[in-house]
């Protein structure tokens, strides 16, 4: 099975996204902030300053917006290692920059 891992972030934030490529699509994603922790949704966090948590929910609005696109697996696909890619539309507040970390091949994931 062939897996891959993203980088998806805005001026602010960062997701990590790892996921399994077959037929052309992306699936079993699971997603992390960071410190080896993977959820199966976007993770949703809590902060103290107002502020920051408006500017995270729009995050994960502009995400699921990406996410949406109905060339997300191609754009996830498509991107070469290492290389950055925008994501830019009138629909989300600030431009999203897709970065593939790495492709790899495992026999199963073991949960």
């Amino acid at each position: 099975m062939i897996r891959a891992v993203w980088t998806i972030h805005n001026e602010n934030f960062e997701i990590i996204i790892d996921g399994e490529i077959k037929d052309e699509k992306v699936s079993d994603k699971k997603y992390s902030v960071g410190s080896d922790i993977w959820t199966v949704a976007i993770p949703e966090l809590k902060f103290n300053d107002e502020t920051a948590q408006n500017e995270y929910d729009q995050f994960v609005k502009d995400l699921i917006i990406l996410f949406s696109e109905p060339t997300i697996n191609q754009i996830l696909i498509d991107a070469k290692i290492g290389e950055e890619s925008e994501y830019d539309t009138k629909t989300i507040s600030k431009p999203l920059i897709i970065r593939k970390i790495e492709e790899y091949e495992v026999e199963e994931i073991i949960e």
